[in-house]
């Protein structure tokens, strides 16, 4: 679904939303730069990548910007990048609202509370309680033509209200775990919203591995104008709602990039919470070994998608491939040395995706062939690996080569 509309060029907020003194310039939504998400575009690059000249804001000028006006959230603070869309800002901060502003004068255009939209009481909204008291959203809303969609940060509920009067349109569940939350904002595609959930689980206080917990990462496809589900495709193999099996693998960050091209979302995965009995006592065997014995981990079963990258087909959401990144990648390995020569992970490590990859197109190789590419960080190493959006081969990483 299309949607005939102007943009405005994405704002930058903090703790307090600011505004330079200049002139506000609208263009026209296409398919490939969309600006009515946080990444700005279906690729989440975050950047304006249509080489359009913007001359609004340059390094010259940036020590002639003052402060025009100020929008606080009541002694809270705003940590998701405000959207600005077609001459209104939407704000979603920790104090439990969502608002529109005027950007000429900052003046409230209206303002939700973000637990009454969702239809949570005391006992539901209280279930991350020891991160906030509040219902509220730590993401950028997404625009879906005429709607503003906004996604809770715990329980996982995702809200659509009409951008213009902030009137609840609806609003869906995608998790029954009471510590179930959504830190990704999503992206809007053809009339469907593709977005992940994720969960606080092993921050509970359970912290034995083998007892905690049940939860299992996956990523929703919705229909826009109605909030249904159209598909869920989960990351891990099925747990009976048992502990002491698969849990995690959750999907935490930024929005899922679309490739229009093949058909695909990209995402990545987090990282273990439990694991099987089987997969334990595979671990505890591995990490007693000194010399590494292949370039794959044994300990790794084909349906365990924690920190993995993974296409899924935009139609069914079908697994088309992925690449499973875990201890053997990343763990110990010297700079000067092969990636084939690393450890296996010593214990069930963080070491996971928390960003959704990036869509980069014809990058220059040196055999001087261009490829097609994600390109995704991992949060705690600092290894950038290259992937072919085909297959998932690693065509390339830093540091290491």
């Amino acid at each position: 679904m299309a949607c005939n509309s102007t943009v405005l060029l994405l704002c930058v907020g903090t703790f307090c939303l600011v505004t330079a003194l200049i002139t506000i310039t609208a263009y026209i939504t296409t398919p490939d730069y969309y600006y009515g998400s946080s990444s700005g575009d279906l690729y989440n690059i975050r950047r304006d990548i249509s080489k359009r000249e913007t001359r609004n804001i340059i390094a010259d000028s940036v020590p002639d910007l003052r402060i025009r006006w100020g929008s606080y959230a009541e002694n809270d603070t705003i940590s998701a990048i405000p959207l600005v869309y077609n001459g209104t800002i939407y704000i979603s901060s920790w104090n439990g609202y969502i608002k529109a502003v005027n950007p000429m004068g900052g003046l409230t255009i209206w303002k939700k509370s973000l637990k009454e939209l969702a239809g949570l009481n005391n006992s539901t909204s209280s279930s991350i309680g020891f991160v906030v008291d509040l219902t509220v959203s730590r993401t950028t809303p997404i625009i879906a033509c005429d709607l503003l969609i906004v996604t809770i940060y715990g329980p996982a509920v995702v809200v659509a209200v009409n951008r213009l009067t902030g009137e609840l349109v609806w609003s869906t569940k995608l998790s029954s775990n009471v510590a179930s939350v959504i830190t990704t904002s999503g992206t809007y595609y053809q009339g469907s919203i593709y977005i992940g959930i994720s969960c606080l689980e092993e921050g509970l206080g359970i912290k034995q591995f083998e007892y905690c917990c049940t939860f299992r990462g996956s990523f929703f496809k919705l229909n826009a104008q109605t909030g249904a589900v159209l598909w869920q495709t989960f990351t891990l193999p099925d747990n009976g709602g048992k502990t002491g099996e698969y849990a995690g693998a959750a999907i935490w960050g930024s929005s899922p990039s679309i490739d229009k091209v093949r058909n695909h979302v990209y995402i990545a995965t987090g990282n273990l919470y439990s694991a099987p009995l089987r997969i334990r006592q595979c671990q505890e065997q591995q990490n007693n070994q000194t010399t590494p014995t292949s370039s794959t981990d044994k300990c790794v079963e084909p349906e365990n998608h924690s920190k993995s990258i993974m296409a899924l087909d935009l139609e069914s959401g079908k697994i088309i491939w992925y690449r499973q990144l875990g201890g053997w990648f990343f763990a110990y390995c010297d700079n000067e040395l092969s990636i084939l020569n690393c450890r296996s992970e010593p214990h069930p490590t963080d070491n996971d995706f928390s960003e959704a990859p990036m869509v980069l197109r014809d990058i220059d190789y040196p055999n001087g062939t261009k490829r097609d590419v994600v390109d995704v960080l991992q949060k705690r190493t600092g290894f950038v690996l290259a992937l072919d959006r085909d297959n998932g081969n690693i065509l390339g990483y830093t540091p290491g080569e």
